[in-house]
């Protein structure tokens, strides 16, 4: 998986990771550190959380049931591994 695919993925998760955890959209805003309608705006597909917004959500929703079956485990890993793919050793 590469960082664009991550991104869009978690964007698409957004909203069923807010259903899981039986939150409102202000709540979840709130944890994201988001405004409601930016959050209204990525669960419709309009705008998107970017990389750092991606990471932020996957991490603080890591326990999430949802997201580890779309992972295939801890995001923790698919992070470390997307966040260094392009970087070259100096």
């Amino acid at each position: 998986m590469k960082k664009d695919a991550f991104i869009a993925e978690m964007n698409h998760q957004v909203k069923l990771v807010r259903t899981e955890y039986g939150l409102t959209q202000e709540a979840m805003a709130k944890a994201l550190g988001l405004s409601k309608k930016t959050l209204v705006e990525i669960e419709k597909g309009r705008a998107s959380l970017g990389w750092m917004g991606a990471v932020a959500f996957s991490s603080i929703f890591s326990a999430s049931r949802v997201l580890s079956g779309v992972l295939g485990g801890d995001a923790g890993d698919m992070i470390l591994a997307l966040a260094f793919e392009d970087l070259q050793p100096t």
